[in-house]
């Protein structure tokens, strides 16, 4: 078994976050209509839970989420009010580089990719929004 050193994921040696990753993103644009449902929540958990956000783009992909689980937003109309921040071609900042968010070693995850079933659309789409309201709860102390 090995651990995932930033979820803590528990897998056999031959699997991993990555594998399973592209494993979801497979599933959701093959079945968009089913897995793909909450392709808005597994992205933004994935990447908040494994730091790969720059620190201001993780405190925002963070608050984003929020306002997805609370149902405040849907995420055509977070693209349709932030499209102008987020345009490639106007921004001068980068969603990946820069400095990562320094408090992130602090976090235990309770839910991690490794918890969310791919074999059924209901239960894979449960999974991953289970696994969004655990980021939400595990990194309460990191939103600000």
């Amino acid at each position: 078994m090995s651990v995932c050193p930033q979820c803590g994921a528990h897998w056999p040696e031959e699997e991993g976050c990555q594998a399973r990753f592209d494993q979801c993103m497979a599933l959701e644009f093959e079945t968009p209509a089913a897995f793909g449902a909450v392709h808005h929540l597994s992205v933004a958990c994935y990447m908040l839970q494994h730091n790969l956000y720059a620190r201001p783009v993780w405190l925002e992909a963070r608050r984003m989420l929020a306002q997805f689980v609370q149902g405040e937003i849907t995420p055509a109309e977070y693209r349709k009010r932030q499209r102008g921040k987020f345009d490639q071609s106007r921004r001068a900042w980068r969603v990946t580089r820069g400095e990562k968010l320094a408090a992130f070693g602090m976090i235990v995850w309770s839910r991690t990719i490794a918890d969310v079933c791919l074999t059924d659309a209901e239960q894979y789409c449960e999974d991953v929004r289970l696994w969004a309201e655990s980021v939400l709860a595990d990194s309460a102390s990191l939103s600000e």
